[in-house]
């Protein structure tokens, strides 16, 4: 291995017999540039690698980070239209119960609570069960609601406005917006977080899809 640069030099001007107060100053300089040199040195070899880390952070975070998706303005007719079709379906129910306190335990997989909603209670229906289905792909409770002689269908999900949009928020005093989809009306809107999708069919239903 190469000896270092300032043992090198003292080394030469010795061979060639410079005087001791020559040599003191040469020594003095070569200390200096050494000095300043490791100072570089320690500058860049601590910031370089904090540098790389945040340069691989921030490749990290972009990578991992969810990529904004497009959200269709009709996006309201598409939540109406998935809503109705299964409502029209009438799959047979996983939970049957009366109440939202007794079906709460039955969705335990969700990233949310089912809730009362204020606009469903001034409609006078009473839930019969539910099961779990989806929304625009983000998993929601599917409940079934009795309305007199009809039955009801009564979507919860989580409220992503990524994904849904703006949603008209009853907190804010703001109406649902109705949508309509194969002739049947659906109010669509956001309470305490979530977003919910209520069908109001006309139509008796004959079966109320419990087996």
């Amino acid at each position: 291995m190469s000896q270092p640069l300032k043992q090198q030099l003292n080394r030469y001007f010795k061979q060639v017999e410079l005087s001791d107060r020559q040599l003191t100053e040469l020594e003095g300089l070569i200390n200096a540039q050494t000095e300043k040199e490791n100072r570089i040195g320690r500058f860049y070899g601590s910031k370089l690698p904090a540098i790389a880390i945040i340069l691989v952070a921030v490749i990290a975070i972009f990578m991992t980070s969810p990529i904004p998706r497009d959200i269709p303005k009709d996006m309201p007719r598409l939540i109406a239209e998935e809503v109705v079709k299964n409502h029209l379906k009438l799959k047979p129910l996983e939970i049957k119960a009366g109440t939202i306190n007794a079906i709460r335990g039955y969705f335990s997989k969700l990233e949310f609570m089912p809730i009362e909603s204020s606009v469903v209670s001034d409609e006078d229906m009473q839930l019969i069960g539910g099961r779990y289905c989806s929304l625009q792909g983000v998993t929601a409770a599917q409940l079934r609601m009795k309305q007199g002689r009809s039955l009801q269908t009564l979507y919860q999900t989580q409220y992503l406005p990524d994904v849904f949009g703006y949603i008209p928020q009853i907190e804010k005093d703001e109406s649902p917006l109705v949508v309509y989809a194969r002739g049947i009306k659906v109010k669509i809107w956001v309470e305490k977080g979530l977003l919910f999708a209520l069908t109001e069919s006309p139509e008796v239903n004959k079966n109320e899809g419990v087996q």
